[in-house]
């Protein structure tokens, strides 16, 4: 029963994953619209018009995606050229989806993210959980994209420039918890436009991890380690060390409670800048390497076309020959 299942599932090439994710963009969508509308005026539901232009959006990538991975499953060569960036829309679907999500979190949060009564069931709670939705929608759109299968190189390629997106996503919502007490930062001139653009930045990086696969065709094609290199520079210095100083500031200045996400940020810093380490650390071994190995060939050469050498051996040869006519002349 189970392997029938997984066969059926097999064969429909993830449309659930497409069906659903679009379903999250959408309801995400209403709901961030709702928060507005009733918190200032019914003009805000303009915003539905963004969401219906990201839903169709992602309902594009996810054709043309789907398409593209059933020519490349049925090509009758395995090795089949791919065409780098051939799936664009990957990245500029969750671009325009980020913008509009960052645009309405930090409407919410500067405005009147305090003035929630939990008793209602559109809380404090549920925008969290529903900004979090962000986290399973990227990663709805990122296997929507692919077929490298398990334990490949293309698989390990993906999962290394995207494995910390889901909990930067969530890292980002959980800052904001402090917000929704009033006046909680007010000790601090601009701290909490300061928590609200690093947490919207967040929401929009990904979009990096996504260009670089599409560059790639997901894997296929190794991208410059430059590119990777900004990549991981990227998620310290505009993801986890700022998240890592806020949360400082918010447990040694203002006294607020934290929660245990700065091991986070501590452990990708220190991830992050050791991988560096250890790259640069190769490419010096491999560079004295070679220039020993040159070293070596060169002398080699030189050898070979030195004077000396070729009388040394010469000599060498010559001399047990001379010896042992000097001794057959002694015994006559």
């Amino acid at each position: 029963m189970a392997g029938i299942f997984i066969r059926m599932c097999s064969s429909m090439h993830q449309v659930p994953a497409r069906v659903l994710c679009v379903l999250l963009v959408l309801v995400q969508g209403f709901i961030l619209d709702y928060y507005l509308a009733s918190h200032k005026n019914v003009y805000w539901y303009g915003w539905v018009a963004a969401d219906i232009a990201t839903g169709f959006i992602f309902f594009v990538a996810f054709v043309i995606s789907y398409r593209h991975l059933i020519l490349v499953k049925n090509s009758s060569r395995k090795d089949a050229p791919i065409q780098a960036g051939s799936l664009p829309l990957a990245y500029f679907a969750w671009f325009l989806y980020s913008t509009f999500l960052a645009a309405r979190v930090a409407i919410i949060f500067k405005h009147f993210a305090w003035e929630f009564n939990e008793k209602e069931f559109f809380n404090a709670n549920t925008l969290k959980i529903n900004i979090s939705l962000a986290s399973l929608i990227f990663v709805l759109l990122l296997m929507s994209h692919h077929d490298a299968e398990l334990d490949t190189r293309r698989r390990r390629y993906i999962e290394g420039l995207t494995a910390t997106v889901v909990f930067d996503i969530l890292d980002s919502v959980d800052v904001l918890d402090t917000l929704f007490e009033e006046n909680s930062v007010q000790e601090l001139p601009n701290f909490e436009t300061a928590i609200i653009s690093i947490a919207c930045i967040n929401f929009i990086l990904p979009t990096l991890p996504l260009m670089i696969l599409s560059r790639s065709h997901f894997g296929h094609k190794i991208t410059p380690n430059d590119i990777e290199i900004l990549h991981k520079l990227l998620l310290v210095f505009l993801v986890n060390l700022p998240l890592l100083v806020i949360r400082l500031i918010l447990w040694h200045v203002l006294q607020e409670e934290i929660s245990i996400f700065p091991m986070k940020n501590a452990i990708i810093i220190f991830v992050v800048f050791h991988d560096l380490y250890e790259k640069r650390r190769k490419e010096l071994l491999e560079k004295d390497f070679d220039t020993s190995q040159s070293y070596v060939d060169d002398t080699d050469a030189h050898c070979q076309k030195c004077p000396l050498s070729e009388h040394s051996v010469r000599m060498s040869v010559s001399h047990p020959i001379e010896e042992e006519d000097a001794g057959a002349a002694k015994e006559m």
